[in-house]
């Protein structure tokens, strides 16, 4: 949880910068690592890109950390911001230059900034 919020806390400062591509990947790398903190240790070695969200999903959902209404959309979400991590990573795209690429970029943050705040709450009052 710690390295999710280290990333998204990036994110942030990136797109502030002004470096959209930079904070396009430590926004998804942000989900991808909350994921993984609630899901735990892979059963075959490392987690996949397509594979971490439904696992996430499933035990968020059987575990009662989220609800239907706040699942719904994850899944989906992070493949739409994987892809767009994909471009800002390994092609020669400027995400700066799009009004629109920037705007995704600052409203996949917000989502994931969403998400780590209800699974923060959710464990909170597990613990209590």
């Amino acid at each position: 949880m710690k390295k999710a919020k280290r990333r998204l806390e990036t994110a942030r400062l990136a797109f502030t910068m002004g470096y959209v591509c930079s904070s396009c990947s430590n926004c998804y790398y942000a989900l991808f690592n909350l994921m993984q903190s609630v899901v735990g240790e892979p059963p075959d070695g490392s987690w996949s890109h397509g594979g971490l969200p439904k696992a996430f999903t499933k035990v968020v959902y059987k575990n009662r950390i989220l609800s239907k209404d706040e699942i719904k959309g994850i899944v989906k979400t992070c493949e739409q911001l994987y892809a767009l991590r994909k471009l800002a990573d390994y092609y020669d795209t400027i995400l700066e230059s799009s009004e629109e690429e920037k705007g995704k970029v600052k409203n996949y943050t917000i989502k994931v900034e969403r998400l780590l705040n209800l699974i923060e709450e959710a464990y909170s009052e597990l613990e209590v």
